[in-house]
């Protein structure tokens, strides 16, 4: 087996063994990890890292106590004047390279091949610049409307009452919440999940789960959905990243964890898929709002 395919299977294995433990413990989605010091980003470019690598950078952070989102590779920390503690071990985040080659016929095919990056997280290196680091944890403070910005740019209908659960509709279009929330934390969370599955509409992404939908809802908790665990990470990465608290202040029930827990056992790629979709989604939601920002 190509040791790259093997890495990243053990990756997903770990991943999922560790977020399947901590439901059948109890902790909610937004106890798994601690998202205090925002989302994985490269210490090069500044952006966030996508996908896969996003949820497995955010779980080693919380694992090993780093302090820290950023990150970078040997090399990128030496450029910037830092030098990796003697000792430390390198964290591997894998990229999916797109090969074109003709076949027989002549016609072009895409292949992917999977390469691997060794990188570091920030608490790791010594000697950083002091303009690099004050750059550390610099949030995106918002009003708090920010979310309500895509919503009024892609035209969707949101509606306030309490005679339904949280929900989006992608036959009208619509999100449908509740008159008022137990905090604002928990309030900010569900807004951002009904906002994840609007990103799936036939107009925007078209998301299978969305687009063929009448209405997207929680219902029987026991159900599982994928598109609900697309929703939940895209919540989570989209609250984190925009510097809403995330703060889960739903009761779930020992029944409803237990639920997930046992699909992830049985379906271990699911996290990574999901949280591949996710990614996309939050980039869609983040990219309106920026645009809604600079037409002010």
């Amino acid at each position: 087996m190509n040791k790259n395919k093997q890495l990243l299977q053990e990756a997903q294995r770990e991943l999922t063994e560790y977020v399947v433990s901590q439901l059948e413990a109890g902790h909610s989605w937004r106890k798994c990890w601690n998202t205090a010091n925002g989302l994985p980003s490269s210490i090069n470019t500044g952006q966030i890292y996508k996908g896969m690598n996003l949820l497995w950078l955010l779980y080693t952070q919380d694992k090993k106590g780093f302090s820290s989102s950023q990150w970078g590779t040997f090399k990128s920390w030496k450029e910037k004047g830092a030098s990796v503690k003697k000792g430390q071990k390198a964290t591997s985040i894998i990229f999916f390279k797109p090969i074109k080659k003709e076949d027989n016929e002549g016609k072009e095919q895409v292949y992917f091949a999977l390469k691997r990056y060794s990188v570091f997280n920030r608490s790791q290196v010594d000697g950083l610049k002091v303009e690099e680091s004050a750059q550390e944890n610099e949030e995106f403070k918002c009003n708090s409307g920010i979310l309500f910005k895509y919503t009024e740019n892609q035209n969707i209908s949101v509606e306030f009452t309490d005679s339904v659960n949280p929900c989006y509709s992608p036959s009208l279009d619509r999100i449908c919440l509740p008159t008022a929330f137990t905090n604002k934390a928990g309030g900010w969370s569900t807004v951002a999940h009904e906002i994840i599955h609007s990103t799936g509409h036939k107009s925007r992404l078209n998301r299978d789960g969305v687009a063929s939908c009448a209405v997207m809802k929680m219902g029987n908790l026991h159900d599982y959905s994928y598109e609900e665990l697309i929703a939940e990470l895209g919540s989570l990465f989209l609250c984190t990243e925009l510097g809403l608290s995330t703060e889960d202040s739903k009761k779930q029930s020992a029944a409803y964890l237990a639920s997930w827990a046992k699909v992830l056992k049985s379906n271990p790629d699911y996290l990574w898929k999901a949280s591949s979709e996710a990614s996309k989604a939050v980039q869609f939601v983040q990219s309106i709002i920026n645009q809604s920002k600079q037409g002010e």
